[in-house]
């Protein structure tokens, strides 16, 4: 399967697996009187959990932390669920979390296709949920997004009219490829745009802030090209400094603002008072944001925008999307 397939395949992922672990049952008594959540995982098998928690930030009490290192939380104990996501099941900085939730508490849940993960999961009578073989991680977000939704909802930690709006949302999202996804449409103009620019980009903290954060691994893995990002506010009291005529002044420079209607008016109008500044030191504004009729149906949307903006600025740049070359070259060394 190629890279266009595989970002393609986005929507049906998501219902694909809601119906795959409609059967999943899990022992409520093991998993009682969680208090925490703590989901390692690394690169695509770790986005998930970031967009899962900003998507669930009005549905779901218990904290969540997303963990990309090799130790889990010194406060984490018998109360935390652990959820250790590695699509291959080989992750080293994963199984290393792995050992160290075993000896934390008895809620552990691993996501993986197999490998070192289900085997050990197996051995310690860990539950496996698995996920279909054959993607590029980066390109099975829609599995692991509802992976993790189905979980909590069948953990009660996360109501199943939550998982509808999801469902729902990802049954637009083939309209919304005939009309701003294919080839010569939006995605593709902002992919013309990026084309030899030096690239930085913007969320909203809490909001589009892990959005923002995918499109810079997107554009980094498919079209091997290096971006910058950052959030507002924060990025008003810091980084607007940085911007300046001199630097990289024989590129052309790009700001990407990705928002969402319902963000606080202070940081849309932030968006709009900083973009004007930066034009004055010639810099190109795009703004992404999409329409929807809620707050997961908008963050999908924007999730598979953005993917495909990185699809059609790998193929500008004349490159093939689906090999991460040094990511493997780097593992075979640390190896």
């Amino acid at each position: 399967m190629n890279m266009q397939e595989m970002i393609r395949s986005f929507p049906h992922q998501i219902n694909e697996q809601f119906d795959n672990l409609k059967s999943e049952t899990f022992d409520l008594n093991l998993f009682n009187g969680i208090k925490s959540i703590v989901i390692a995982g690394m690169g695509g098998s770790a986005i998930s959990g970031d967009l899962v928690k900003i998507l669930t930030k009005d549905e779901i009490v218990i904290p969540i932390t997303v963990i990309r290192d090799y130790s889990i939380p010194s406060w984490s104990n018998e109360d935390t669920l652990f959820i250790l996501s590695s699509y291959s099941g080989n992750t080293e900085e994963t199984m290393s979390c792995f050992d160290a939730a075993l000896s934390k508490s008895k809620k552990l849940i691993a996501i993986c296709t197999g490998g070192k993960l289900q085997e050990k999961s197996i051995d310690n009578n860990v539950k496996v949920i698995p996920i279909p073989k054959g993607y590029q991680p980066r390109a099975a977000l829609g599995y692991s997004l509802i992976t993790l939704l189905s979980i909590f909802n069948k953990l009660q930690v996360l109501e199943s009219n939550f998982l509808g709006l999801v469902i729902n949302a990802s049954n637009k999202l083939d309209s919304f490829y005939d009309e701003f996804c294919k080839r010569d449409s939006l995605a593709y103009t902002i992919a013309q745009k990026l084309k030899g620019s030096m690239i930085a980009i913007y969320g909203v903290e809490s909001s589009t802030d892990h959005i923002a954060g995918r499109l810079r691994a997107q554009i980094a893995e498919n079209a091997k090209m290096l971006a910058t990002y950052n959030v507002l506010p924060e990025m008003n009291h810091n980084e607007i400094e940085a911007w300046n005529k001199t630097q990289f002044s024989n590129m052309k420079k790009i700001a990407i603002w990705i928002s969402d209607k319902d963000d606080h008016p202070r940081v849309l109008q932030r968006i709009q008072i900083t973009s004007e500044l930066l034009e004055e030191i010639d810099v190109e504004n795009i703004f992404i944001t999409c329409d929807g009729d809620n707050y997961p149906e908008r963050c999908l949307k924007l999730l598979f925008l953005n993917d495909w903006v990185s699809f059609y600025l790998a193929e500008i740049n004349n490159t093939d999307p689906v090999p991460v070359d040094r990511i493997m070259n780097l593992k075979n060394k640390l190896s």
